[in-house]
């Protein structure tokens, strides 16, 4: 018996069938209104007619924004990475259907680090946003400019012959050169491959465009190479070639290390290790793998890269180093060969290069890495639909927000809003998020009340030789947002709970309506399952005691028990001071006795919000877990609505007297 295909709709699909389906809705009204001469049915039709038009529209105009904004660089408003690679794709397939050629050609500032070192990085990215203007209005309107990297571009010049490529090189070169701010100069170089006379892929033409721009440099920069199949085998790859096994002959790469933070804490967690080439140290260290990769040796540079990386010694314990290597180079024996057969604290990162959906070899390699203890992440994530189908195929333990979604998240709704989603859709499979690129201290307080755990950026620490810390600042910074988020749920756009939340909505209902003992422990599963606790107890504050009364916990029949709080100092203070607070028994500054307590009790860490009503302290909900971890900004602002809705409640049906009954 043959299978049942199964059907796959994209959303501009789904949402085509959906508006189809609803104008034949509206037609058939409208139909049934002529039918029986009915004004008022008439109306009512032509309403749900126009309403539904109108919703469409709106919705296509969502859709289009945000992938837009998924493959647009925030600094230049061209095209980045992600939309450049599969935009270049998509032209060279209607360059085959059509039979037209399709230029590329690739550009690199010279010298561009100069300009940042004489007037800042802020003034920098002024130039870069000129660049992206004057490249804007060099181009057809079907043409393509990209940024490709700090300061590389690119153009896709579709239908475009090789020397009319070179002359529109040679044009924006020299209007570039007229960007130079005053006192310094501006120049670039540039490379020009075009498809299909020099290559059939888009891989292979961006690699012989690259390879191009690296012979422009070696000839003095300033000026447009196009590349000459005549001038590699007349020179059989050197100098690329030669540079490149020098590089792997001598061992010239110098591994830096940049730290990863936990958002929430702003402890270390790991770093990322990159590599950089001393010898030149004004070319990018991504030119360097173009051109190992286009004279056949990136999988070795690859290799030397990871190797130089994982031989240095005294990584802080408890932290994890990541490694990045391309999917193609990871399935090679030269690759596989550096990395030790233990793999625990390590992380192999797949860069973003290459499109690799499918590959069973890739697979087997994935699932050979994690038996042997290494996470799997990958890298620019949320950049593009090619990135999501590469989540879901790879199924990462770490998925690295693409940048261009990061930066300046504190003032873009929109950003704020797709970075939720993924954190979602991360939470659901088990990944965990590490945010790219943070750049200012107000971007870490958004993103960790986003529940974005991870982040690593120029705000938190740059690359640097081994071992760097976190920036005290930034680190202050993460656990100043935590505590306020304690003190009180983030206001303005901060989407930290989500609306519509049914399984919240419905436990809310219940508290509403608990009328005795019975009803209140039936909610108490419900509780932890909602703060992802393991344990969850309601204690009642007797101020003639001045201790707390348990009235419930979760899993059993609650003790006849008080406890004096002058014994627990962390206790005391969210009932005096009605703030919420956590406690790990991994964190240094925590309330010893409280943490004695967790322990005693088989608990990792605690979450204790205050129940208040009228302005005074009724008593504790306490979240315990046995994981070693901090509480989200989510679990935490739940925890408050539940204390909201339980003060009513034991105000209503917990005297003391009645909760002593209870516990006899």
């Amino acid at each position: 018996m043959g299978q049942i295909p199964q059907l796959r709709y994209s959303r501009r699909g789904l949402l085509v069938w959906a508006a189809m389906s609803f104008s034949v809705l509206w037609g058939a009204v409208l139909g049934l209104a002529v039918l029986k001469d009915d004004p008022e049915l008439a109306v009512f039709g032509t309403v749900g007619m126009v309403v539904t038009v109108v919703l469409t529209v709106l919705l296509h105009r969502q859709q289009s924004a945000l992938r837009s904004l998924a493959e647009t660089d925030s600094l230049t408003g061209l095209t980045n990475h992600r939309g450049f690679q599969e935009a270049l794709r998509g032209e060279l397939r209607a360059g085959a259907t059509r039979r037209t050629t399709v230029s590329l050609v690739v550009l690199d500032l010279d010298d561009f680090k100069s300009i940042n070192e004489r007037h800042g990085h802020p003034f920098g990215d002024g130039v870069l946003r000129a660049v992206g203007e004057q490249l804007t209005k060099s181009v057809r309107g079907a043409d393509i400019a990209a940024r490709t990297g700090g300061e590389e571009f690119a153009l896709i010049l579709p239908g475009t012959d090789a020397a009319m490529a070179q002359d529109i090189a040679e044009r924006i070169r020299v209007a570039i050169a007229q960007l130079a701010p005053a006192g310094s100069e501006l120049t670039c170089s540039a490379g020009v491959a075009v498809y299909p006379v020099d290559a059939d892929s888009a891989r292979s033409l961006l690699q012989l465009a690259e390879g191009a721009l690296y012979w422009a440099k070696r000839s003095g920069k300033s000026r447009t190479r196009r590349f000459d199949p005549d001038h590699v085998r007349l020179s059989g790859d050197a100098p690329q070639r030669s540079e490149i096994e020098r590089i792997l002959r001598e061992g010239a790469i110098e591994p830096v290390f940049q730290p990863v933070a936990s958002l929430t804490t702003g402890r270390l967690l790991g770093y990322e290790a990159l590599a950089r080439f001393p010898d030149s140290p004004e070319r990018p260290p991504s030119t360097w793998f173009a051109q190992a990769n286009a004279c056949g040796l990136g999988p070795q540079l690859e290799a030397a890269a990871i190797q130089a990386a994982l031989e240095i010694s005294g990584r802080p314990p408890g932290t994890h180093l990541a490694v990045n290597v391309s999917p193609s180079a990871l399935s090679t024996d030269i690759v596989r060969s550096v990395l030790p057969d233990e793999l625990s604290g390590i992380v192999v990162e797949l860069t973003e290069h290459e499109v690799y959906v499918g590959d069973s070899l890739l697979a087997d390699t994935l699932a050979d890495l994690r038996e042997r203890g290494a996470r799997i992440a990958i890298d620019d994530a949320g950049a593009g639909y090619a990135g999501l189908k590469q989540v879901m195929w790879v199924r990462p333990d770490i998925v690295k927000l693409d940048l261009d979604l990061t930066r300046a998240i504190h003032s873009d709704p929109v950003r704020m809003a797709l970075v939720e989603s993924l954190v979602r859709f991360a939470r659901r499979v088990g990944a965990t998020v590490c945010a790219e690129g943070i750049e200012k201290h107000d971007d870490i307080e958004v993103l960790a009340n986003l529940d974005v755990p991870w982040g690593q950026g120029y705000a938190l620490g740059r690359p640097a030789p081994p071992w760097s810390r976190i920036s005290p600042p930034a680190a202050e910074t993460c656990r100043t947002a935590l505590a306020q988020a304690l003190i009180s749920s983030p206001g303005g756009d901060s989407p930290t709970i989500s609306a519509g939340d049914r399984r919240l909505e419905h436990l809310a209902g219940r508290l509403a309506n608990t009328r005795t003992a019975s009803d209140l422990y039936s909610t108490l599963d419900l509780m932890a399952g909602e703060l992802h606790a393991d344990k969850i107890a309601l204690s009642r504050w007797s101020p003639e005691r001045q201790a707390l009364q348990t009235l419930a916990e979760s899993g059993d029949q609650a003790q006849d028990e008080f406890f004096p709080v002058e014994a627990y100092p962390a206790t005391a203070r969210v009932l005096n001071e009605q703030e919420a607070t956590q406690v790990m028994v991994g964190d240094p500054d925590a309330d010893g006795s409280e943490v004695r307590f967790l322990i005693s009790q088989g608990y990792r860490s605690l979450l204790m919000v205050p129940i208040v009503l009228g302005g005074e302290s009724l008593g504790i909900v306490e979240a315990m877990s046995e994981e070693d971890r901090p509480w989200t900004r989510t679990e935490i602002n739940r925890a408050r609505i539940i204390a909201n809705q339980l003060a009513s409640v034991i105000q209503s049906h917990f005297s003391v007297r009645e909760a002593e009954r209870v516990q006899s």
